[in-house]
């Protein structure tokens, strides 16, 4: 094997090196990748835990509407009824702890006009915080066919308050959708009051 012998005559081809400028600079420009991927990873770290906290909260409003949905009609029609359900914490209350989470329920009746059903003033309210109900507002509609029921889960964290609403219509004689009967309740949305 032969070397090539280096040219002795050319003092530039033996020094060739980096600066100390050079590499002050590529190590700026490196810290400066460095941080921005940083500053990526804490910011997908954030997104995804607010991720997991709305869907917490819309488990819970989901579970709420079954223990609901589960129950005989006396004991959803009635707001102390309704305020020994709400005792109970849904599976998914443990996933929003330390989030100062609190769960309303807003049960109104429902009547009919020709735009369908609409709400009316008559409705109870209930609200859980911290394993702490309050009926806010009373009432008794066991005599009543059709409900309307409005979930709102509210909780805060560090980027401040945040909320979420399901609504459902929950029939006497059976459960039903929007639209089974001639309805925009429930729908995504959906505000329609008698005072409108």
């Amino acid at each position: 094997m032969r070397f090539p012998l280096l040219n002795l005559r050319n003092p530039a081809r033996l020094c060739r090196a980096f600066t100390l400028m050079e590499v002050m600079v590529s190590t700026l420009l490196i810290s400066i990748a460095m941080g921005n991927i940083l500053m990526m990873n804490l910011r997908a770290v954030r997104i995804l835990k607010a991720s997991r906290e709305v869907a917490a909260a819309s488990q819970i409003l989901q579970q709420r509407v079954e223990i609901v949905r589960d129950r005989p009609w006396s004991e959803v029609s009635g707001s102390k009824a309704m305020a020994v359900l709400m005792k109970t914490p849904t599976d998914s209350e443990a996933e929003l702890n330390g989030t100062h989470v609190t769960e309303r329920l807003k049960v109104t009746v429902p009547k009919a006009s020709e735009a369908g059903l609409v709400e009316t003033e008559r409705s109870f309210t209930i609200s859980r915080s911290d394993g702490n109900v309050v009926i806010e507002q009373a009432g008794d509609f066991m005599s009543e066919p059709t409900l309307l029921l409005e979930g709102t889960t509210t909780w805060r964290d560090q980027s401040g308050v945040h909320q979420r609403v399901l609504r459902t219509v929950v029939c006497r004689f059976g459960l039903t959708r929007s639209g089974i009967v001639g309805t925009v309740i429930g729908r995504p949305g959906s505000r329609v009051s008698s005072g409108q």
